[in-house]
């Protein structure tokens, strides 16, 4: 008896080491390829990715389509699942990945055509800024090909990956304008909901259009909006009033921005570039470090964060000049109420 146990116990102990050698393998076959030389079309001359010490890409290209190309292709080793959820969330694709859990989110999404804009975008895009997003796209599809196995998400969700098209560029970008914009126009019903409550001067000080903190481009700032007195609006009227709070309105806390310190008042001369981009907090997060060099009549030497899914570096410096990037927050949407 005791025999027979040893030997079950043996088999069932030689399976889960197999399982686990297994898991392993698929696991190791999505892994970024970080050392030796690989052949691939797509590429005018050799180009040169290295990891510093921290694990970012240095990439040396002789132009700049080399040099997309180079991007997408360690955009999509490290960032393709993030990469496909971007396109998918813009487009109105996710529920074809995950799911019904998505179909909600894709049919609120779907009224904006992304997809269709993007296509049409692309179209009318200058021959050689697509011609870059075409070598992106490359790059990322190289980088599939590149794997032994798909990367570990597509396992786990039983589906395979899409290959990336340069209209997923844009898509992308569409993305992040749902991230960070107004795309179902709930400021529009919050201010109604507050203009049908309150009277008209009230309002305009609740949601004045400007303030003399304002610095316009042309044009006089605008004037402080006097606060309203107590005849008009007595908020001690509301001690005692319960308000119930409308779950379908989220909650937006104010942030992201950019300053700059000049060079005559820092203590080595030299001038302060700040960019602090208030976005949530993702695993992986949503910008990408990278340093690109160009080789070329015009040298190029930039470091600073990436957007994958784009060849773009969004925010960094040449050494020279550093820049940032803040959203705009525009008044992009309108809410409609149909009676």
């Amino acid at each position: 008896m005791r025999r027979w146990l040893l030997r079950v116990a043996g088999l069932i102990t030689g399976l889960v080491i197999i399982s686990l050698f297994l898991a392993w393998q698929l696991l190791r076959g999505s892994l970024p390829i970080l050392d030796g030389t690989v052949s691939l079309s797509g590429i005018a001359q050799a180009v040169s990715i290295q990891r510093d010490g921290a694990g970012i890409p240095v990439i040396r290209a002789a132009n700049r389509r080399d040099l997309a190309f180079a991007t997408g292709y360690v955009h999509g080793q490290d960032r393709f699942f993030q990469m496909d959820l971007s396109r998918r969330s813009a487009a109105g694709e996710l529920a074809a990945l995950v799911g019904v859990v998505a179909l909600d989110r894709d049919k609120r999404v779907r009224i904006h055509r992304f997809r269709v804009r993007a296509g049409q975008v692309l179209t009318d895009m200058d021959p050689g800024q697509r011609d870059i997003l075409e070598a992106y796209a490359d790059g990322v599809n190289a980088a599939l090909d590149a794997m032994s196995t798909r990367p570990f998400e597509y396992i786990v969700l039983r589906e395979k990956p899409a290959p990336w098209q340069a209209e997923d560029c844009l898509l992308v970008l569409y993305a992040m304008f749902l991230d960070l914009n107004d795309a179902g126009a709930d400021r529009d019903i919050e201010m109604s909901l507050v203009a049908d409550a309150v009277p008209a001067a009230v309002f305009a000080w609740l949601y004045p259009t400007g303030s003399r903190w304002d610095a316009p481009l042309t044009g006089e700032a605008s004037a402080e909006v006097p606060v309203p007195g107590p005849e008009l609006y007595d908020l001690r009227d509301f001690r005692s009033v319960q308000f119930a709070r409308q779950e379908y309105l989220p909650e937006h806390l104010p942030g992201s921005n950019n300053w700059a310190v000049s060079g005559q008042i820092t203590r080595d001369g030299r001038a302060i570039v700040a960019n602090d981009m208030h976005l949530g907090l993702r695993v992986p997060n949503i910008f990408y470090r990278a340093r690109f060099l160009v080789h070329a009549a015009d040298s190029v030497d930039i470091s600073g964060v990436t957007l994958p899914g784009t060849p773009a570096m969004v925010v960094g410096s040449n050494g020279r000049i550093a820049w940032g990037f803040t959203n705009s927050y525009g008044d992009w949407s309108d809410a409609i109420v149909v009676r």
